[in-house]
């Protein structure tokens, strides 16, 4: 019996040492931080998207409402983030905590928040990522990565890159102008001279 407690505690040791120096920067090395966040998420207001992580650290799943311009957290290191979204109607009657991802629509699988160091020869020391939504396309949401910012601790000038929006239909989709109808040209009221006028007409079978 004794041999299995010390066996188990062995064991929970070494784990515990392996992720305590795994939290440590490599020699030469230095630590990059990352931000990955989406940025335009105040122009879809029907949508809301959903951080959702498992991973060694966490019982079964922790999930999060997306916000717009704050940067995307997935716990401890090792955990794994996904990006979930859906309809404002429909997230009013989910609960977070007793969450069913079938109920969802994956729109981002392993998203990567963390980088943890990099060599010291490379002078990045951070990255902001930023994603935006395009629109809708054949009824699913649409993101893409729309611009990058590097920064440097060399006295380089930051690096920006920028990607261009896919093609996409729009948000509401804009309905069809209706032809305009020519209304029919109403007759006047008829004087003294044209009512006399069609008598002798109906008279002799004719018609006004």
């Amino acid at each position: 019996m004794m041999k299995k407690l010390f066996l188990i505690v062995a064991i929970f040791g070494i784990l515990a040492v392996s992720l305590v120096s795994a939290d440590v920067i490599p020699e030469n090395s230095h630590s990059l931080s990352r931000c990955v966040k989406f940025v335009n998420l105040n122009e879809f207001s029907d949508v809301v998207l959903i951080g959702y992580y498992t991973g060694p650290m966490v019982d079964t799943y922790e999930a999060y409402q997306i916000e717009n311009d704050a940067c995307l957290q997935k716990g401890y290191k090792f955990n794994a983030l996904n990006v979930y979204w859906t309809t404002k109607e429909k997230f009013d009657t989910l609960d977070l905590e007793n969450l069913n991802v079938a109920d969802l629509t994956l729109l981002l699988e392993g998203v990567e928040p963390y980088v943890g160091s990099v060599d010291e020869s490379n002078p990045l020391i951070k990255e902001t990522i930023e994603y935006s939504i395009a629109g809708f396309k054949d009824g699913d949401l649409i993101v893409y990565k729309s611009k990058q910012t590097s920064e440097y601790n060399n006295g380089q000038s930051n690096k920006v890159e920028t990607f261009d929006k896919p093609n996409v239909d729009s948000e509401e989709p804009t309905p069809e102008p209706q032809p305009e109808s020519t209304p029919e040209p109403t007759p006047g009221p008829q004087g003294f001279w044209s009512k006399i006028g069609c008598f002798f007409k109906t008279l002799f079978g004719g018609s006004c």
